[in-house]
Parts: structure tokens; sequence; C-alpha cells
């Protein structure tokens, strides 16, 4: 898979959104060929894209376990009821998937001391092709306010006529 730091997922997505996963549904194709699963996220904050908080939307990932069948895809994002995310997502056709598979979703967790944390994606599993120029693009986990501001700087850089 090819490495995205930041800036590239935020110049793929049509929306980034902060919110908690309420619930997800498993389907069939309906060639019945593969399992995709939608994923519904209740948005508390967007940085870029039309969605308001308080609305939800619904991001879908391959893969799942539905009649008994299982069908999973290495690299795929992995979300989970009640966890807090930001999610980076790019419309295909008529559904929308997390930008860069794993890379564009990642948790928030909340520290002992009450500090929110952006945690590293949960690439475990999948190579990550990187470049001389590019050694490492995953991200670190981080302070919410830290990443925020830095997710915002970028939003900013990635709109039509920005310098």
């Amino acid at each position: 898979m090819i490495a995205l730091d930041m800036k590239a997922l935020v110049n793929r997505a049509d929306r980034v959104l902060y919110g908690v996963v309420e619930s997800s549904a498993t389907h069939w194709t309906s060639d019945h060929d593969a399992i995709y699963t939608d994923v519904t996220v209740r948005v508390q904050r967007s940085y870029k894209g039309a969605v308001n908080p308080g609305e939800t939307v619904v991001v879908r990932r391959e893969g799942g376990n539905i009649d008994g069948v299982g069908m999973k895809v290495f690299g795929a994002a992995s979300f989970t009821v009640g966890e807090e995310v930001v999610v980076f997502m790019e419309k295909r056709g008529n559904a929308s998937y997390v930008v860069g598979m794993a890379q564009g979703k990642l948790r928030v967790a909340t520290a002992a001391d009450g500090t929110k944390l952006v945690m590293a994606p949960e690439i475990s599993g999948i190579d990550l092709l990187q470049t001389k120029a590019r050694p490492s693009l995953v991200m670190r986990t981080r302070a919410l306010e830290d990443f925020e501001a830095e997710l915002k700087t970028l939003v900013r850089a990635s709109q039509p006529g920005a310098k």
C-alpha cells in the first residue's frame, strides 16, 4: 500500500470529521461476490466537507462477516461501536470510503489526565511503500489539540485558491 501523510489524506478526502461510531451493518455486494460493512458515525466536529455536528455519515469498509461467511481485507480500516474516530473520507461511486484504507481512520483515546489523543493508524499486517524522499509518512500519536491545529492548516491550504 502507498504510504500517505496527513497532507495527502486531506487532499484526497472530500470530508474529514471527528465523531463516534454508532453502528455497523454488513452486506453482500449485489452479485454476492464480496462483503462490505457500512459504518455509521455521529459527527462531533467537521474539518472538511459539508457535514454538521450531530449529523450522521456512513463510511464503507471492505470486508466483514455475514451469513456465517467472513471476508478479511488486509489494510481495511476497522471500527468498533462507541469508538471515537477521526475519519478521512472519499466518495467512490455511490458510497464513501476511508482514504488510504486503515491510514485514514484514526482512533481518539482519552488519557488518564483527560487529554484526548489521536492515535497512530492501526496498520499492522500491511506493508507501506515508502521512498527515499519520503522515508516515514506514518502519523504518530499526539494530542487532539495539536493534531487539529495541523489538520485545519492543511484543510485551508487544500481549498481552491489557497496559497
